[in-house]
C-alpha cells in the first residue's frame, strides 16, 4: 500500500486509531485529516463522552443595583492585590477531543 501524501505540504503522513477513529496526521506540517465520516464518529464519541445533560435552572433575577455606589465596597486593585489576576481565573475543562489528541 502507498504511504499517503499531506495535501498540504506533500510530506508522508503517518494513519493511527484513537477511540475507534482513524485520524491521518501529516509528519511533516503536522496537520491532521480526517475519513469520510470520521467526524461524525468523533462528534457521537463526544456526545457519549458527556451524555445527555439536564437544562440548568434559569438564573434569579438579578436585584436592581443601587442609585449610588458606595465607594467603601469598590473593587480597587489596592483592594485585592492587583496582580494576582490569574489566581482567580477558572481553569478551562478538558474536553474529549483533547483527550483525544493528547
Amino acid at each position: 500500500m502507498n504511504p499517503l501524501v499531506c495535501p498540504k505540504c506533500g510530506s508522508d503522513m503517518r494513519a493511527y486509531e484513537r477511540n475507534g477513529v482513524t485520524i491521518d496526521q501529516c509528519t511533516g506540517c503536522r496537520g491532521i485529516f480526517l475519513d469520510r465520516g470520521e467526524l461524525e464518529k468523533l462528534t457521537d464519541a463526544e456526545a457519549s463522552y458527556y451524555g445527555t445533560r439536564p437544562a440548568a435552572p434559569a438564573p434569579a433575577p438579578a436585584p436592581a443595583p443601587a442609585r449610588y455606589p458606595d465607594d467603601r465596597y469598590r473593587e480597587d486593585d489596592r483592594y485585592r492585590g492587583g496582580d494576582r489576576d490569574d489566581y482567580y481565573k477558572k481553569k478551562k475543562k478538558r474536553s474529549f477531543l483533547d483527550d483525544l489528541f493528547d
